[in-house]
């Protein structure tokens, strides 16, 4: 991230570079690699995607399986998390952040998480798990946008050009919507507003980070939000939380999903501070890319050629956004 912060950004972005040391890998490591932390990342942003599309066919109601599965994931995190410090948690934040500044970070960060999952996991079954995990290719266009004029970012043609392909990417994405029906058509335009959440949620995250705080621990305060965010939201709704009967389907699902969350938002705060917002924006490209494969596998949603010339764009928008981080990190050191 040294060559995307700016001494004009805030005191939280320009904090990143330091926040390394925190995120307890060892130099070396695979997972203190961009690159692989973004496909792993994207890759299980991709299956979650499948698995909300296959809770009604297993007896869940898709935000009731998300709500547990939040909270497992969380569980599951902070187990990692002690197992891996031998029973010992480092603090959440440095001493020079309020508790309510703290509090209020993971408020904003919790619903800015939980509203793009809501939509995902209640449009997926709609749409189709492709078309949502399609959806995702946007936030690359709008995060580098606001990073740009935020002065997080420096301008780059190179970087520039890969955005305008993920753009050219979600158009062709868009334009396959129009051979749904008309219910399926308007919950095709609902799930083209994840990007939106998703792009504030890269930035606020970034601009606002507390000094010395772990991404792991700021992961589990976004899902307990979330969770608590969501169980309010059903509970209001009526929406029942358990399955209709605990099948070694029903079941089996839950627990997949929760393992998915617990590792998919570990990495997920590691990544951001590591490659800074725009690099993060592109799991959504990346969750693109292997969702379309996955929905055809699992369900048998054959692509149309609007959605994979989508699948084209984004793959050379992931490829030139990486290029120009890259040259920018040299020119940098």
């Amino acid at each position: 991230m040294a060559d995307t912060t700016r001494p004009g950004a805030s005191a939280g972005a320009a904090s990143l570079q330091q926040q390394a040391a925190l995120s307890g890998v060892r130099r070396g490591s695979p997972l203190d690699q961009p690159l692989v932390l973004l496909l792993i990342v994207g890759g299980f942003l991709a299956i979650s995607t499948v698995i909300a599309k296959a809770a009604p066919m297993t007896g869940w109601h898709p935000l009731a399986l998300l709500q547990w599965s939040i909270l497992g994931g969380a569980a599951g995190l902070f187990a990692i998390t002690r197992i891996k410090a031998r029973g010992s948690m480092a603090g959440v934040g440095s001493s020079s952040v309020s508790r309510g500044k703290f509090a209020l970070y993971l408020l904003i960060s919790g619903l800015l998480f939980i509203g793009p999952n809501m939509i995902a996991v209640v449009s997926a079954p709609k749409v189709g798990a492709g078309f949502v995990s399609l959806s995702y290719a946007f936030p690359l266009v709008l995060t580098y946008g606001f990073a740009v004029l935020l002065r997080i970012e420096k301008f780059q043609v190179l970087r520039g050009v890969g955005v305008l392909f993920g753009l050219a990417g979600g158009v062709l994405l868009a334009a396959s919507g129009r051979q749904l029906s008309v219910e399926a058509s308007w919950w095709a335009m609902v799930a083209l507003s994840i990007p939106v959440f998703l792009a504030f949620g890269n930035i606020y995250r970034t601009l606002k980070w507390p000094a010395g705080a772990r991404p792991v621990d700021l992961a589990l305060g976004m899902m307990l939000v979330g969770f608590l965010a969501l169980g309010l939201f059903t509970a209001i709704a009526g929406i029942p939380v358990t399955p209709v009967a605990w099948t070694a389907e029903a079941t089996g699902l839950l627990i997949a999903q929760i393992a998915i969350f617990a590792f998919q938002y570990g990495l997920y705060f590691r990544l951001q501070h590591t490659a800074g917002p725009v690099y993060l924006s592109q799991i959504g490209s990346v969750a693109a890319v292997i969702g379309l494969g996955l929905g055809y596998l699992a369900f048998g949603e054959v692509p149309n050629l609007p959605k994979l010339a989508a699948v084209a764009a984004v793959g050379a928008g992931i490829v030139l956004v990486s290029k120009g981080r890259a040259s920018g990190l040299k020119k940098t050191n």
